[in-house]
């Protein structure tokens, strides 16, 4: 009989790296699918707009659907008095960055009429790609820092590159409306700025309280406390006369975008610490715009030649940026 041999024990450092992989991995699938909802959130939320609510009353209609989503998430999942307590004992800031969605939350359900699904997604990704960068390199939300290396800005680059092409190149009749659409992609590149900013403090709160849902309910407060004073002096001012919302008995899937944002602002809390902020945001854009695509398509509204050349550009700065961050990430926390 021949020796025995033993096959040997997997140790912490063998199984430390598959960990880490796994949970890259179920972070980017939850980023990607978050992206596609988003698409889906800003359709309805523009259908919303467009039905007689308004940009304003939709954006309220959507933080209000949220918080009772994250209400009854919280309910179901059984974690709703500790996330009270948490809440109790909250640092004023993890409301305040929740008045940085309001901003994208508007423009999204102004621009989506006027320039369409994928357009809008690609003038919001390129203001969140370059507040993701600089966040990353500054470490919020991570446990340590990441680097602005040449890899990361190529593909920052490459994000803005489709923001170019898509505005400049969208089609008008007339300078009015190359000037709307300028506008329309500057509103929302600023939107998507201060998105990334919620994202990163989110992180923060969800690494504290062991729990994403906390900060999707104390941000979803602070941007719904936001959007209700806008609100309030928009009707004072008689901004909202004209204001009629479309019937709950045929129209009702118009009110899903608020519920939606739960899920997406819970997607975010939960992914980015693994991913850092702006390797979240390019991994939400291969979602997002994929299916931005599918509803301008499917919807009537068509895809011009600039929007599909800056999905495309887009694509592959978030492969260039997730590729790396998927080595990087079972290496050390530089990528």
């Amino acid at each position: 009989m021949g020796a025995m041999t033993s096959t040997p024990t997997p140790g912490p450092a063998d199984i430390a790296p598959t960990a880490r992989s796994a949970r890259f991995g179920t972070a980017l699938a939850v980023a990607i699918t978050s992206g596609a909802v988003i698409a889906v959130q800003g359709k309805l939320n523009g259908e919303l707009a467009t039905r007689g609510a308004g940009a304003l009353v939709s954006s309220w209609f959507a933080y209000v659907g949220a918080f009772v989503m994250a209400v009854l998430l919280l309910a179901v999942l059984g974690r709703l008095g500790p996330a009270m307590r948490a809440l109790r004992h909250a640092r004023w800031w993890w409301f305040a960055v929740g008045l940085c969605s309001v901003p994208l939350v508007m423009s999204m359900a102004v621009g989506i009429p006027v320039v369409g699904v994928a357009l809008a997604s690609v003038c919001s990704v390129a203001g969140q790609t370059v507040s993701g960068l600089v966040l990353d390199s500054r470490g919020v939300g991570l446990d340590a820092p990441i680097r602005l290396t040449v890899r990361r800005a190529v593909a920052g680059l490459g994000a803005l590159l489709g923001l170019v092409v898509a505005v400049l190149s969208s089609p008008g009749p007339s300078s009015g409306t190359v000037l709307a659409a300028v506008g329309t992609g500057l509103f929302l590149f600023v939107g998507g700025l201060l998105l990334s900013v919620q994202s990163a403090g989110n992180g923060v709160v969800a690494a504290r309280t062991g729990d994403p849902l906390v900060p999707t309910v104390a941000s979803v407060v602070g941007g719904l406390l936001g959007i209700t004073v806008v609100c309030a002096v928009a009707l004072a001012v008689g901004g909202l006369s004209e204001v009629s919302l479309p019937p709950l008995s045929t129209d009702w899937w118009v009110y899903l975008g608020g519920p939606l944002g739960a899920i997406i602002t819970v997607s975010a809390a939960y992914s980015v610490r693994t991913l850092g902020t702006f390797a979240l945001t390019l991994s939400i854009v291969g979602g997002q715009l994929v299916m931005a695509l599918v509803l301008d398509i499917g919807g009537g509204v068509g895809a011009s030649w600039s929007t599909i050349v800056s999905v495309l550009i887009i694509a592959a700065s978030v492969s260039l940026t997730v590729t790396r961050s998927r080595s990087a990430g079972q290496e050390s926390t530089t990528a």
